[in-house]
């Protein structure tokens, strides 16, 4: 019988990090050979089919619980334009446009409901907020992307959510979810499945729900494989005859440089994977032999296995480029020590006056943007330092081949993504030399530098280097292209190809 696999996350977000990335290139893997699979995602997301668009992923190969439960697993078929729409009778309500993307609904002069568009559309509802005699929001109706009221939400008297109706295409409500006060807060404390196959069940939290929906996915012949350690409770526990693994997509101890130590101290949350759970997994996947080495030894009783969780095709029309342009792709988050990159700045500027450094992410938070923009002004190099977001497709393309080199200064990774994708460029790199992903992709003055953790002044000479000396770059940017070979589709595929015959 042909196995089905499944990758569970919580979501495919707006901004999505690297775990999501890993989920989805996986997923275009697997279906690229033939094989049976679908990312799996708990959270409500009236995007979601929006969001996989952009990053090439088929609406099959994505399967989210609310989706399930409202028999709305498909692509998108209606528009629900604000114009046109039988949701507002235009006999007796007007339509009082704002700008493009919200209006206002008003009945005898009194405002009813504001309208907002559907970001990244053209008229189309995205939800509607209904006023009460005094103004304030007493409901909304939350719209899908593909063009059918997915939610009402019933806001409490005295402020929050108080109750959610969940709602299938044709209006049928499916799910029901109530809220309480819980300290100070007002929270979900039921979740209520209503006539499925012909039964109403009861839920205390979100993830209860998730896990029976888990359990009426999957079989004997289904593999399920956990991208989130935040679910690892959840599917621990699944009353299923799936078989279940555990991908960890980072270095697993707090301190990356004592990964090896068997007594070193792990992150909080794979404190339940370890101590409480791990028996009931088959196996736990890592990114690199190495990482599967050390946790070997420091948990002789389990199985692991290495499957390096990217895999990228070498980019088209790749050239060697005269630009002064450095890059850091990735989470732009405090662990990734964001902060000490930028003080390198003023060193190579010394030797390369138009050095330009990209910062390409999305960003931990609004002080955090703050801060490093502080350290810039602090620095006095605004003009060098660009903070460009978040990007994708064409407009990352257009960044990444206009680098001459890729920079990375976190103190512990995983694989890192964005390091085997800026092979897939040309791109010579430098990074510290860290547990885990930095010495598996760069090979030292072969295709870039492994330096030091914290030597700053090592880390602007390697990169002025490469700046200034032609003949290392083009070394380096041929060695790139080489290195890219290891981890593109072929050959990751391979590595799963060892993991199913195991």
């Amino acid at each position: 019988m042909t196995k089905q696999y499944l990758f569970v996350n919580e979501n495919i977000f707006t901004f999505n990090s690297g775990t999501e990335f890993s989920a989805m290139n996986r997923a275009k893997l697997f279906k690229r050979n033939g094989v049976d699979a679908k990312i799996v995602t708990r959270n409500f997301n009236p995007s979601l089919h929006q969001e996989i668009e952009k990053y090439g992923i088929d609406d099959d190969q994505v399967l989210n619980m609310y989706d399930y439960f409202q028999n709305q697993t498909g692509k998108k078929t209606h528009h629900e334009y604000l114009r046109y729409s039988s949701v507002v009778d235009k006999h007796d309500y007007k339509i009082n446009g704002v700008d493009n993307n919200s209006s206002y609904i008003e009945r005898l002069g009194q405002r009813i409901a504001k309208v907002s568009i559907f970001p990244l559309t053209i008229g189309e509802i995205g939800n509607i907020e209904y006023y009460d005699n005094f103004g304030n929001i007493a409901s909304q109706d939350v719209f899908d992307y593909r063009g059918f009221k997915s939610k009402e939400i019933y806001m409490h008297p005295a402020g929050g959510i108080g109750h959610e109706l969940v709602f299938d295409k044709n209006g049928k409500v499916v799910i029901e979810i109530t809220h309480m006060n819980v300290g100070d807060r007002v929270l979900p404390s039921m979740y209520k499945l209503l006539d499925y196959k012909g039964k109403t069940y009861r839920f205390n939290t979100e993830d209860d729900l998730f896990a029976f929906f888990l359990e009426e996915i999957s079989d004997e012949n289904t593999v399920i494989i956990n991208d989130r350690p935040s679910l690892t409770p959840v599917i621990a526990n699944l009353n299923t005859d799936a078989t279940k693994y555990q991908y960890l997509h980072n270095v697993h101890t707090e301190n990356a440089s004592e990964a090896g130590n068997n007594s070193a101290v792990l992150f909080n949350n794979l404190y339940p994977l370890f101590d409480e759970f791990f028996g009931k997994f088959a196996g736990i996947i890592v990114p690199t032999d190495k990482q599967r080495k050390d946790l070997e030894k420091r948990y002789p009783m389990g199985k692991f296995y290495s499957i390096f969780d990217s895999a990228f095709d070498l980019k088209a029309n790749i050239k060697p480029v005269n630009t002064h342009n450095i890059t850091y792709l990735g989470r732009v988050f405090r662990d990734k020590n964001i902060s000490e990159l930028l003080t390198i700045i003023p060193a190579v500027q010394q030797q390369v006056p138009d050095v330009h450094l990209n910062i390409m992410g999305y960003f931990e938070s609004a002080d955090y943007k703050n801060e490093l923009e502080a350290i810039i002004k602090q620095l006095k190099i605004e003009n060098a330092v660009s903070l460009l977001d978040y990007k994708i497709e064409a407009e990352k393309d257009n960044i990444l081949y206009n680098t001459r080199v890729l920079v990375q200064t976190s103190l512990g990774e995983g694989l890192s993504m964005s390091l085997v994708e800026g092979l897939s460029y040309g791109l010579p790199e430098v990074a510290y030399d860290v547990n885990y992903g930095p010495n598996e992709i760069i090979e030292n003055n072969v295709n870039g530098f492994l330096v030091e953790p914290k030597n700053i002044t090592s880390l602007a000479n390697r990169v002025i280097e490469i700046l200034n000396n032609q003949d290392t770059y083009d070394r380096m940017h041929d060695q790139a292209i080489t290195k890219s070979i290891k981890f593109n589709p072929d050959n990751v595929f391979a590595q799963w190809e060892t993991f199913f015959n195991k």
